[in-house]
């Protein structure tokens, strides 16, 4: 996603949900095409947590890597944790 965690919008319409992004609402279905990147490719992704917004939720990142190379997301992703700290859940 291009922003940190949002707070869901419920909304029973799927499209009628939106959310903000730079200060501009835009249809959930528009965020969509970020984590299909690697998928539309058959390139391999790891998804972590990067850091954490003004507002104490979480900030995540994607890793994408070359075909067949599963491992080297994943180890990426490990050394990233190592100087990161990895996953804290959000304030409740």
């Amino acid at each position: 996603m291009p922003m940190p965690a949002f707070a869901h919008d419920h909304s029973p319409d799927m499209n009628a949900r939106t959310l903000m992004v730079d200060s501009q609402k835009i249809s959930y279905g528009d965020v969509g095409m970020w984590c299909s990147l690697a998928t539309l490719t058959g390139q391999p992704c790891t998804v972590m947590p990067i850091g954490m917004s003004s507002t104490g939720l979480p900030i995540g990142m994607q890793i994408i890597g070359p075909f067949l190379e599963d491992f080297t997301t994943i180890g990426f992703a490990q050394c990233l944790e190592r100087e990161f700290g990895g996953f804290r859940p959000p304030p409740s």
